[in-house]
């Protein structure tokens, strides 16, 4: 699965998912303000019949300030336990495919020096 925060998607997705996709799945991704990506991975996968692809980069974001992540909470992997569960039940099946595939930046593990690197300084 793809986070949705960060993933790349035709905006035909978003229209499918806001406009297309089952109102129920929305309200149970409302109630528990939790799991709108397991429905876009859901849909994708249920339109397109494949798995995502998952694009590396070399550079990992760090965010020492930031509050404890949602995933250390035990509610949090219960409440999404039970969207997939629901979500399997709407759909009638579970359209999420399994991969190991993925792509890598051409210059991922490349070593460019200092003064030649033109795009993306800061990241």
């Amino acid at each position: 699965m793809v986070l949705t925060g960060a993933a790349f998607f035709h905006k035909y997705y978003s229209y499918v998912y806001s406009y297309i996709m089952p109102k129920v799945i929305r309200d149970k991704v409302d109630e528990y303000i939790n799991c709108e990506d397991i429905a876009m991975n859901f849909l994708v996968s249920h339109i397109t019949r494949k798995p995502p692809i998952k694009v590396t980069s070399r550079w990992t974001f760090r965010c020492p300030g930031c509050p404890d992540a949602l995933s250390l909470d035990e509610s949090h992997f219960n409440e999404r336990h039970t969207c997939i569960k629901f979500f399997t039940k709407v759909f009638g099946y579970t359209p999420l495919l399994n991969t190991q595939f993925r792509v890598d930046s051409v210059l991922f593990k490349t070593r460019i020096p200092h003064d030649k690197q033109k795009c993306f300084k800061y990241i």
